[in-house]
């Protein structure tokens, strides 16, 4: 495990020297809270509800997709292979880090929503399986990816999909029988809808991860991770 924690912490020591990355975990929380501050009322949740399913279904993927997909190709990867770091032990530390980062503007978002009692847990159990899901795919975007540039043009339609579709179903009835079988579309409706079914949440979260680790699994036997 000494290997994961060094990852983790080399990822925590370069946070400060990539702006790029600290505002990723920055900016929707700080629009959620001046959009909702703004609005107030059921409009203000509204937005609280729409930056959280944005981030969840955007953030991690895009920041572990860069850093798979930079290390590749400036062969930082390979240095840390040759060093005695395996692959599984790579992915894990810079996943920690993606997701303790993450959990902070979950917090956030808790903060800025007010969120308590059962929606509380209800929030944090979506989101939290949210962020994982975001994570693996992350993960085999930056494996299949040759460079960073490549990366975001993989992860371009995904963001896309998962950030926006949630927020674009409140006014498309065809996007709206879409939406629902997505992980981050999931995270906005239990904000939503305090009556949503809670464990048909889950099971929607569930088979998102499963079919998100089989894309993850065939990209790391094609590719590899060994830069």
């Amino acid at each position: 495990m000494n290997a994961v924690k060094a990852i983790f912490t080399k990822q925590l020591n370069d946070l400060t020297k990539n702006v790029s990355v600290t505002i990723m975990f920055v900016l929707f929380p700080v629009m959620a809270l001046m959009l909702g501050s703004l609005m107030g009322g059921e409009e203000g949740a509204m937005q609280v509800g729409m930056f959280a399913a944005m981030f969840v279904g955007s953030t991690p993927m895009i920041v572990i997709a860069n850093n798979v997909a930079e290390d590749i190709e400036y062969k930082g990867l390979r240095f840390l292979v040759m060093a005695g770091v395996r692959p599984w032990q790579y992915l894990l530390g810079l996943t920690g880090f993606v997701l303790v980062m993450s959990a902070a503007s979950v917090a956030a978002f808790v903060f800025i929503g007010s969120f308590s009692g059962e929606l509380l847990i209800r929030f944090i159990a979506v989101a939290v399986l949210g962020l994982i899901a975001s994570s693996i795919l992350g993960g085999a975007i930056g494996i299949f990816a040759k460079n960073v540039q490549q990366a975001s043009v993989i992860y371009t339609p995904f963001m896309m999909l998962l950030a926006f579709l949630p927020m674009a179903s409140m006014f498309n009835e065809f996007i709206a029988q879409i939406a629902p079988y997505l992980f981050s579309y999931q995270v906005l409706r239990v904000i939503m809808d305090p009556y949503a079914d809670f464990t048909h949440a889950l099971i929607v979260i569930g088979v998102n991860i499963v079919l998100l680790l089989a894309f993850f699994i065939v990209a790391y036997k094609k590719k590899g991770l060994r830069g």
